[in-house]
C-alpha cells in the first residue's frame, strides 16, 4: 500500500470507483449494449434474409423469362402453323371455286350447244318442210297437167329420202 500511497493512489477511493464502473458497466451493458447487440443481430438477419430473398426473386425471375420466351416460341410456332393451314385452307377453296366455275361453265356451254343443236334441227326440219313445200309447189306447176299426185308424193319422199343420206 505503500507503493499507492508514493503515487498518490486512495485505495477507498479507488474500491469506490470501481464499484462504480461495475454499477455503470452492468446497467450500460444489460440496457444499452445488450439490446444493441440483439438489435444489430436481428438487422443482420433481416439483411440476410433480405439478400436471399431478392437472390430467390432473381432466379425466379430469371426462370419465368426463360418461361415466357419459351412460350413466346410456342406461340410463335403455333401461330405459323394456323398460317400455313388458313393459306393452304385458302389455296384449296380458290380450287374448289375455280374447278366449281368451270365446271358451271361447262354446263353452260354444254346448254348452249345442246340449243344450237336443237334449233338447228328445229331448222333443218322446218326448212326440209319449206323445201319440200316449193318442192311440191313448183312441179306441181311444171307438172300439173301431165302427172298425177300420186306420183308427185312419191318424187317429194324420194327427194326427201335422198336428202337425208346426202345430210349423214
Amino acid at each position: 500500500m505503500e507503493i499507492l500511497n508514493l503515487f498518490g493512489v486512495n485505495w477507498k477511493l479507488m474500491l469506490a470507483q470501481i464499484f462504480n464502473f461495475a454499477i455503470v458497466f452492468f446497467v450500460l451493458w444489460h440496457f444499452a449494449i445488450k439490446p444493441l447487440l440483439k438489435t444489430m443481430e436481428a438487422r443482420n438477419k433481416e439483411i440476410s434474409q433480405g439478400l436471399d430473398d431478392a437472390k430467390s426473386a432473381a432466379d425466379r425471375l430469371e426462370a419465368v423469362e426463360k418461361d415466357v420466351k419459351a412460350k413466346l416460341q410456342e406461340a410463335k410456332k403455333e401461330s405459323m402453323l394456323i398460317l400455313e393451314k388458313a393459306n393452304s385452307q385458302a389455296e384449296l377453296n380458290r380450287q374448289e371455286s375455280l374447278a366449281k366455275a368451270k365446271l358451271e361453265v361447262e354446263q353452260v356451254v354444254n346448254k348452249a350447244k345442246l340449243h344450237i343443236e336443237q334449233e338447228k334441227e328445229k331448222m333443218f326440219v322446218e326448212a326440209k318442210q319449206e323445201f319440200a313445200n316449193l318442192l311440191q309447189t313448183s312441179l306441181t306447176k311444171v307438172l300439173s297437167k301431165s302427172v298425177s299426185q300420186e306420183i308427185d308424193k312419191k318424187y317429194i319422199h324420194q327427194t326427201l329420202a335422198d336428202l337425208k343420206k346426202n345430210e349423214k
